[in-house]
C-alpha cells in the first residue's frame, strides 16, 4: 500500500504545473518471454492492461501495477500511444528504431527513478512538439542483472532526427544527476541501418 501511495503522490508532483489531459492517448501492454517459444510467435503472450488519457488515470495505474524493477526476468512493460502496437512490424514502428540504455539491476532505485522519469518526460511532452510526433513508445525490460529502457521512435532513416531525440534523453538523464556514466545506444529495427551511440 505503501509503494501504491507514493506513486500517486510522486506522480501528481511531477505533473503539478502540467494541464490534466495528456496530448494524446497511451496504453500499457506487459509481457513475459517463454524461451520456449520462438521469436517469432513472443507476440502470443502479449497483454494489453489499459488506456489512458489523462495523468489522474496514469498516476492510478502506476499504483496499481508491479513497478518494474520488481517484474520477473524476461517481462516487459511497453507504454504506446493509442492505436500503436508494442511490435516493430506495426506500421508506425517498421521504419523506426529504439534509443536504449541498459542499467545494472545492482542499484534498482536509481533504475526505477530513471523509468519514472522518461515515462513522464515523454508523456507530459517535455521532448516538444517536433521530437514527440515521431515517438511511439517507452519499453522497460527486466533481464538477468539488468534493467533496459527503450524509447521506440519512427523514421529511423532521419538522422538529425533520431540524434535531437537521442541526446534529448541524454540531457535529461544527464541532468537528473541519477547516473554518472552511461551511454545510449541506438538501434534501427531494420538492422542494415548502421546503428548510433553516444
Amino acid at each position: 500500500m505503501k509503494t501504491k501511495l507514493f506513486n500517486f503522490i510522486n506522480c501528481f508532483s511531477t505533473f503539478f504545473c502540467m494541464i490534466n489531459k495528456l496530448n494524446t492517448s497511451w496504453v500499457l501492454w506487459y509481457d513475459k518471454r517463454n524461451h520456449n517459444i520462438g521469436s517469432q510467435d513472443w507476440d502470443k503472450f502479449l497483454i494489453r492492461i489499459s488506456s489512458f488519457g489523462d495523468i489522474e488515470n496514469f498516476c492510478n495505474l502506476l499504483g496499481k501495477v508491479i513497478p518494474l524493477s520488481q517484474l520477473p526476468n524476461g517481462a516487459s512493460y511497453h507504454f504506446f500511444r493509442q492505436g500503436i502496437e508494442p511490435r516493430w512490424e506495426d506500421k508506425n514502428n517498421i521504419e523506426g528504431g529504439r534509443w536504449t540504455i541498459v542499467l545494472q539491476k545492482k542499484n534498482l532505485i536509481k533504475a526505477e527513478k530513471l523509468w519514472f522519469l522518461t515515462l513522464t518526460s515523454i508523456l507530459g511532452g517535455s521532448f516538444g512538439q517536433n521530437m514527440m510526433a515521431f515517438i511511439t513508445g517507452i519499453v522497460g525490460t527486466v533481464k538477468k542483472g539488468q534493467i533496459r529502457i527503450a524509447v521506440w521512435t519512427k523514421n529511423s532513416k532521419d538522422k538529425n532526427l533520431q540524434i535531437k531525440i537521442g541526446k534529448s534523453w541524454k540531457n535529461l538523464i544527464y541532468e537528473s544527476h541519477l547516473i554518472e556514466k552511461f551511454a545510449i545506444e541506438f538501434f534501427p529495427h531494420e538492422t542494415k541501418i548502421k546503428r548510433k551511440s553516444f
